[in-house]
This record gives structure tokens, sequence and C-alpha cells, in this order.
């Protein structure tokens, strides 16, 4: 694996969002397929990404990262690797149910957008004193979480430890990719923990505030929006690593 590299990218709003840069950016990466190890990782569901992966230009990935990094599973065979989630404390989704069912102001999300690790809402520009609250209450009902709070909508309650960065770097190590190797593409919040694992990045020139406002050496800000962001990105990360122009991590 030493001489590939690892792509780990978002799926809406970061591939998908302009069919004809997705199909030019699926040609260029079949090209370079023997080099690129790809990966998918999206609030969705595993299934949720097959069935876009059939009816779009979605290249087939080797890897697809569900559920806010709650799921970790090879695209084929199908089948979850092996120690993913290991949860860092106490997590039952019907206690957080329970204990954030008195606030009116949050919504459950449908059920297929649920899971064993995952409890979603739809909260509209919630603040962070609300996030602060809303964690605490959790903690003092024994749970141990994590709140991932994006696009001014999505609230994500998550095992602690448990997110797209923390899927993303399981994945790295499983595979024994370095660092310098991996590239993570995102448009936003919840792509964040992705951007803080040490890895090379891609925010796409649609991104969101949340993500536009990273400042690093290792963070690219692409003009392009969508498939041709990453395209725009990726070259440029292939062309540093392959001539030795990175800075330390």
């Amino acid at each position: 694996m030493a001489n590939r590299f690892l792509i780990v990218s978002d799926i809406d709003g970061t591939l998908l969002g302009d069919d004809q840069a997705l199909e030019e950016l699926a040609a260029w990466l079949a090209l370079r397929r023997g080099k690129v190890l790809l990966a998918f990782n999206s609030g969705r569901s595993t299934t949720s990404q097959r069935a876009s992966i059939a009816a779009t230009p979605l290249p087939e990935p080797d890897a697809l990262i569900g559920n806010v990094g709650t799921q970790v599973e090879r695209f084929a065979p199908r089948e979850p690797l092996a120690d993913w989630p290991t949860l860092a404390g106490p997590w039952n989704a019907e206690v957080v149910r329970q204990v954030l069912s008195e606030f009116d102001d949050l919504q459950l999300q449908p059920e297929q957008f649920l899971s064993p690790h995952k409890v979603s809402y739809f909260v509209h520009d919630a603040h962070g004193s609300q996030l602060a609250d809303w964690q605490s209450r959790l903690e003092v009902a024994g749970q141990a979480v994590r709140i991932v709070y994006s696009s001014n909508r999505d609230l994500d309650v998550l095992p602690a430890g448990i997110d797209k960065g923390a899927a993303a770097s399981f994945l790295a190590a499983r595979w024994k990719m370095p660092r310098d190797r991996v590239i993570v593409c995102g448009d936003t919040a919840n792509d964040l923990s992705m951007f803080e694992q040490g890895f090379l990045g891609v925010v796409v020139g649609n991104a969101l505030p949340e993500l536009r406002e990273l400042d690093s050496p290792r963070v690219y800000h692409a003009e392009g929006h969508f498939a041709t962001g990453i395209k725009e990105g990726l070259r440029h990360w292939f062309e540093r690593v392959e001539r030795g122009r990175l800075r330390p991590a």
C-alpha cells in the first residue's frame, strides 16, 4: 500500500452535484486505479450509498463508511470490518432518544436515517449553548456521546470517539496507509473530523463556511465545485507528494 493513495470522500455536495464533472472524475480515477484506493464517507447508511452508486456515475469504491462514521465495510465482497465501532464508554440509543425527547425544537429524523449507533435530529440554527446543554443532559444520564452539528440543520448523536474522522483513521490503519498518502474530501461540518486526523485534505469550492474557514498547509481549498473541485485537489496533492514537496505533519 505504501506507493498508493487512499482517497476518503464525502458524497452529497462533495462528489454529487454535477453529473458531468463526476463522470470526468470517474474516468480520471479509472486511469489511476492501480495507485488509488477509494472510500466513500457519508452521513447516509452504506445501503443508501450503494443505491447511489448504482444510479449515478459514482465509481465503485473499495470501502464504504456510513452513518457518520458508525459503519465501515468493504464494498465487494460486502462485509463489515471487524472491531468497528469500538465504544469508548456507555452508549444506548434508546436512552439518547428518551433524554432528548423533552426538547421540542429537536425533530427526530425518520427511522431510515437512524441506526443502533446514530440518533439524528433536525434542528435549525442551534446555538453552542444548546449543543452544550444536550451534551450535558446525556452525560448526566450516563451516556458517553459525541454531538455533530452541520449545515445549520442536521444534528447527529454518536458514541464518544466515533465520527467520520475516527472511521477514516481506522480504515487507513487497517490498510497500513501513511497519513501523507491519505486524502480526505468534504463540504460540511460533519466532514470536519476527517480534517483533524493529520491527513491531506481537499475542501470543495461549494463548501459551507464551516469548512472554508479551515487554515492549514495540509488542506487544499479548491476553486472548482463538487467533483471538479475534488479532481483539482487530488491533482494538487498527487503532484506534491510525488515530488516530495509536503510540509511535515
